[in-house]
């Protein structure tokens, strides 16, 4: 048993409805993840600059708090003193009022005279920073501490850490520091430089910077040294800060290449930007990670996507309401359709079958006339004394020369007849399969 069509019409039509559906839902779902992906990526690279800014913005400050501290007056007075305890004070009592992580002062051949912390005496003559700065130079910029500048600054135990991979497995050991330092050069009042004053901030668990921004900006904030992070505001699932972690897949900054993508950090997948850390030579010291999480991002395509769900089958059953009417009508036009040429074939079949009898009555009354014409003959041969025979026969022949044309006449109808049977099969199989088409039964 096939369909009818009105069933065959309301599944194409559901049919129809339903893969516009499916095609608009998809359509809509994956541009809005392109669109909103693309978005989200432009406000994560505008966090990441503004992010950027409070980390710029640090590190001039420590260089104009060293560079005032370079010109103080009481420091260069202990300084040409060699007084190491009212040095140390001071500088301790500048560092802890400053922010500062560290605060050093060395002589012209870069001993140390005195700390804000740690131990005193050795030499940082070797040191980057303070070597510059002894010749006359200011320097600002970030830069890499080692664990000989950590030990001499009293700071390994802030630094020295075990860098640990997403399952809590140790995957390496950190034991040097990303700082922002400053150094400047120290004269007497002849101009002569007669020391260096060295100082900074130890980023390593030190979350000033990152909460600023968070605080600002929203998302999360994190400063990496090589892949490790070493401060951020990323949040593990127990509420904690993730610290002390590797990022293996934004590695590739250390060669000062950016990032951009999306990375899971704590169970949480973020949309991030990754900007590598420059010293003032242009070498990568470290990265400033930058995201938000992806969730909010899914949460307005989720919801998007669910309210054209929701309209797009509302909208499908106001459809079908509207098109099962519709369907109704035709299929019952084209049923009483079909019902009207099969009558009418009907009825033509049975003019042609009176046709047909009235042919075979038309032979028939031939016959006759062909056979009273032979008897008429027979009666003339025997004399026709009253004429009447004569008379008969002339009207026989007249009658048989009518017959002739409608003789002729009856086998052009029948003819016709014979085109007509076939027109009438003809619209019997149209009836049938109109019916056929309509209920969907022979």
């Amino acid at each position: 048993m096939k369909m009818s069509l009105r069933a065959r019409l309301l599944g194409t039509i559901v049919g129809a409805i339903l893969l516009c559906f499916v095609i608009s839902i998809v359509a809509a779902r994956f541009t809005l993840q392109r669109d909103l992906r693309s978005q989200g990526q432009a406000q994560v690279t505008n966090g990441a600059s503004a992010f950027g800014g409070y980390w710029d913005s640090r590190k001039d400050q420590i260089r104009l708090l060293v560079a005032q501290d370079a010109v103080a007056d009481a420091l260069r007075a202990a300084l040409e003193a060699h007084n190491a305890k009212g040095l140390s004070d001071q500088l301790s009592n500048v560092a802890r009022t400053s922010g500062l992580s560290f605060l050093t002062i060395v002589d012209a051949n870069g001993r140390v005279v005195a700390r804000a912390n740690g131990p005193t005496g050795g030499s940082l003559a070797a040191n980057p920073f303070v070597k510059r700065a002894l010749t006359g130079e200011t320097v600002s910029t970030a830069g890499v501490l080692t664990p000989a500048d950590l030990a001499g600054e009293g700071l390994a135990p802030q630094a020295t850490a075990d860098i640990k991979d997403a399952d809590g497995k140790v995957v390496s050991h950190l034991n040097e520091g990303l700082a922002l330092v400053s150094a400047a050069p120290m004269s007497d009042r002849n101009e002569r430089t007669i020391g260096a004053i060295y100082g900074g901030v130890l980023m390593n668990h030190y979350y000033d910077i990152v909460d600023q921004s968070t605080h600002a900006l929203g998302g999360a904030s994190a400063l990496l040294d090589g892949d490790a992070i070493v401060a951020s505001t990323i949040l593990a699932p127990d509420g904690t800060r993730i610290v002390d972690q590797a990022l293996p897949e934004t590695a590739g900054v250390a060669s000062g290449t950016p990032f951009d993508g999306s990375e899971t950090v704590g169970g949480t997948e973020y949309l991030v930007h990754v900007e590598p850390i420059l010293n003032d030579q242009n070498k990568p010291v470290g990265a400033r990670w930058y995201g938000t999480p992806m969730a909010a991002i899914n949460d307005i395509i989720n919801h998007t996507t669910e309210s054209l769900a929701l309209w797009g089958l509302l909208a499908a059953i106001v459809a079908l309401a509207l098109a099962v009417p519709v369907v109704q009508r035709i299929s019952n036009t084209i049923g009483r359709r079909s019902k009207q040429v099969s009558d009418a074939a009907k009825e033509l079949g049975v003019a042609i079958v009176g046709s047909e009898v009235s042919g075979d009555h038309v032979a028939a009354t031939k016959t006759a006339v062909e056979k009273s014409g032979a008897l008429i003959d027979d009666l003339a041969k025997a004399g026709d004394p009253t004429g009447k025979v004569a008379q008969l026969k002339s009207l026989n022949e007249e009658l048989s020369g009518d017959m002739f044309v409608i003789d002729t006449l009856s086998q052009e109808m029948s003819s016709r007849m014979t085109q007509a049977v076939a027109r009438v099969h003809e619209l019997g199989d149209v009836a049938g399969a109109l019916d056929k088409l309509v209920t969907g039964e022979s």
